[in-house]
């Protein structure tokens, strides 16, 4: 056994600090363990005691013969810090940590959650928690743990396993899953994570054979990248990740920080980070249920298509309602699938789609032609999905309509989801034959939508990878990424100073730069009107809010004027800026605006923000961010993803703008933020304008701001 499977699939435990009342912390590890029926050996640890509710109590981890796989501490936090020497030396690998006392308890517990990690690393033991819940396997009866995670109810056993940050929380998501006919595998609560983190241990998860899909419930992660990592490998093993992320809002981030003492990123970095890895985000139990019982299935759509065959109009109405929020398509059957519903339902209410067979009865006598129906349904090509609605159905009709979808769903490999409103004991025959098919049943038409939906966003993710995979794509993230020399500083750099940088990826407005004292110096550049004339100074990165910017300077006269009265505005609002000159550059007329931006996320590092443009690009906030670096997909994607973004394609007369090239700037700039992580701590293109069709993109400000500047770094 390797030191994921003795964690996960201890043989023999050793509870530190066991006690005989079942109620103490130390003692519910071993009351739970003899009650649900674990197989492998209870090793009570107390000097104090020669029995622990009928097991033989060791006086230490030293005196008990044999491999010992796991230790579970419940020890005071001092003490917990000076035996884990003891659980090194005699050779067990693993450590669950259940107390307090810790980090979440200030300075003071901080030092003895330092104390305890350097001393478990020296003795060769990893952590879980402290301050945990422990873990449970649910198939082997495992239940290292207590609190919640230790009593009743027994969870089912199943192919789900599932890492929690919040043992509470993450125990009653579990519960309300398994409500719903989810079933279990391992559950890991995290604590305050000294030692094995979250992302690790759902790492962890991806190489349990048993396990076939990982829920978290998530407060923050250090490291976004190593949880995106997970994703990206569970994705290519096959095995779906879910993710609860909390503490997205202000107040939900000050409360994560008080929970858990983890660092909790901006929620639309953290959407995109999820979506980018292939991993499947929740926000509800039941949205978490839902998708885990459609994912089971194992059947992934080949597109965005979807049929419905109901006996009830409403539920359709609510369900096309639903489809057309989340982008799927009531595509018409085709001409074949038509013919056989026409013959299959001659009095049916409509046979379009949604499919209204108008209340027909359903018996043995139906049930062939109903089969039929569902049967050309899941064989026509522009069919991508199917929802047979069960609606209130019960009894024997509803278990021929689950025989009718068992042996269907045998010969098919599109998903098929059911709608069904009717408790489970009035159709348990039928739940059964479902559930024994892996067909899903969900009890509302919006939660089949949302998770159709899902599979469908699922599926081209993985597609895209197998793409890759082929060579069909890039994965992003090239090592000859463009550089320039980024001078430290304490500031923002200046226009002229950062277009230079910009320059190596992204194509810059001509410029001529004056001195702010030298007006003669006019007369001798050789631009060519119109011009736009810009105050240059590290001190105002906004220009037109100090009136530092004229537009559609015309003619020389002009250009003396506009160079007076840029320099004026900036000394009457902002005295005490440094002014390093006057820019005057080349108009272009011709483009869309919009921004490009590179932020260091705390949380996932370099990441780039895309978007409209120009003074209204804050107040119209349509935006979409990618972690770099990131591929030609994902930049088509980002575009694909504005509100506005039909504006791209061309609106009233105007020519289709370059999004090819726009497609190729943001993959640059990604390379750029990626390889310029150490040095560059936000940039900010605004505008580079998007001209028509095979004349490129134009970067016609910039703004850089040095790591330095703010004194962090990437790594």
């Amino acid at each position: 056994m390797d030191q994921v499977e003795r964690l996960f699939s201890p043989q023999s435990i050793a509870i530190i600090g066991a006690s005989d009342d079942a109620a103490r912390p130390g003692g519910q590890s071993v009351n739970a363990l003899a009650k649900f029926g674990y197989k492998g050996r209870i090793l009570p640890v107390n000097p104090r005691l020669q029995e622990a509710q009928g097991h033989k109590c060791y006086p230490s981890v030293k005196a008990i013969e044999g491999q010992i796989d796991l230790a579970v501490i419940a020890l005071p936090a001092e003490a917990v810090v000076e035996i884990i020497g003891e659980v090194g030396a005699r050779g067990i690998p693993n450590a669950i940590v259940l107390g307090a006392g810790f980090r979440e308890a200030g300075e003071a517990g901080a030092l003895l959650q330092d104390r305890l990690v350097a001393n478990a690393r020296r003795a060769g033991v990893r952590l879980i928690g402290p301050n945990c819940l422990g873990l449970a396997n649910i198939h082997e009866r495992v239940f290292a743990a207590f609190g919640s995670l230790a009593r009743p109810p027994m969870l089912r056993p199943g192919p789900v396993s599932m890492v929690m940050q919040s043992g509470g929380f993450g125990n009653s998501l579990a519960y309300s899953c398994h409500a719903a006919g989810v079933g279990f595998r391992v559950l890991v609560s995290s604590g305050n994570e000294a030692d094995l983190n979250a992302p690790e241990l759902m790492d962890a998860l991806v190489d349990d054979e048993k396990t076939e899909i990982i829920l978290a419930y998530l407060e923050g992660v250090d490291d976004g990248r190593a949880l995106m990592a997970v994703g990206q490998r569970a994705l290519a093993r096959g095995k779906p990740v879910l993710v609860w992320k909390a503490g997205n809002t202000r107040q939900g981030a000050r409360a994560a920080a008080t929970h858990t003492a983890n660092m909790t990123g901006t929620y639309d970095v953290w959407r995109t980070a999820l979506k980018q890895s292939g991993i499947i985000e929740v926000q509800s139990m039941d949205e978490a249920a839902d998708y885990i019982k459609a994912l089971s299935a194992r059947k992934y759509p080949r597109g965005r298509s979807v049929a419905v065959v109901t006996a009830s109009g409403g539920a359709a109405v609510v369900y096309s309602d639903a489809a057309d929020h989340y982008k799927l398509e009531l595509t018409t059957p085709g001409a074949a699938t038509q013919d056989v519903l026409k013959e299959a339902f001659p009095n049916a209410a409509t046979l379009q789609n949604p499919i209204d067979l108008a209340a027909n009865a359903f018996n043995e006598r139906t049930k062939p032609a109903y089969q039929r129906a569902l049967k050309a349904l899941l064989e026509d090509p522009g069919i991508d999905q199917v929802c047979p609605m069960f609606s209130a159905m019960t009894g024997h009709p509803m278990k021929l309509g689950a025989e009718a979808l068992a042996e269907l769903d045998r010969g098919s490999d599109k998903p098929m989801i059911v709608f069904s409103s009717v408790p489970r004991e009035v159709a348990e025959e039928a739940f059964a034959i479902l559930e024994g098919a892996r067909i899903p049943v969900l009890g509302s038409p919006n939660g089949v939508v949302r998770a159709q939906a899902m599979l469908a966003d699922y599926a081209a993710v993985r597609d895209r990878l197998a793409a890759i995979k082929k060579g069909k794509a890039g994965a992003g993230g090239a090592n000859s990424a463009p550089t320039q020399a980024v001078p430290a500083g304490a500031g923002a750099l200046d226009e002229v100073q950062s277009k230079r940088i910009v320059s190596a990826c992204v194509p810059v407005t001509q410029d001529v730069m004056v001195s702010g004292d030298d007006v003669a110096a006019l007369a001798g550049i050789k631009v060519n009107f119109p011009v736009a004339v810009k105050i240059v100074s590290p001190d105002i990165p906004h220009k037109s809010d100090v009136g530092g910017v004229i537009l559609n300077v015309k003619d020389q006269r002009a250009l003396t004027e506009a160079w007076t009265t840029v320099l004026a505005n900036v000394r009457r609002h902002r005295p005490e800026a440094s002014i390093t000159g006057v820019l005057v550059s080349e108009m272009i007329v011709d483009g869309i605006e919009t921004l490009v931006g590179v932020t260091n996320d705390a949380v996932f590092g370099p990441v780039v923000v895309f978007g409209m443009g120009g003074v209204l690009a804050e107040v119209m906030h349509d935006v979409a961010y990618r972690v770099a670096p990131f591929d030609e997909a994902e930049a088509r994607a980002m575009v694909g993803e504005l509100r506005t973004c039909a504006v791209f394609g061309g609106v009233r007369g105007a020519p289709p703008a370059d999004v090819d090239a726009l497609v190729a700037t943001l993959v640059r700039i990604s390379e750029f933020a990626w390889a310029q992580r150490a040095t560059v701590s936000e940039l900010d293109i605004n505008p580079l304008l998007v001209r028509p069709k095979g004349r490129g993109v134009i970067a016609v400000d910039a703004v850089v701001v040095p790591v330095a500047a703010t004194g962090g770094q990437q790594s």
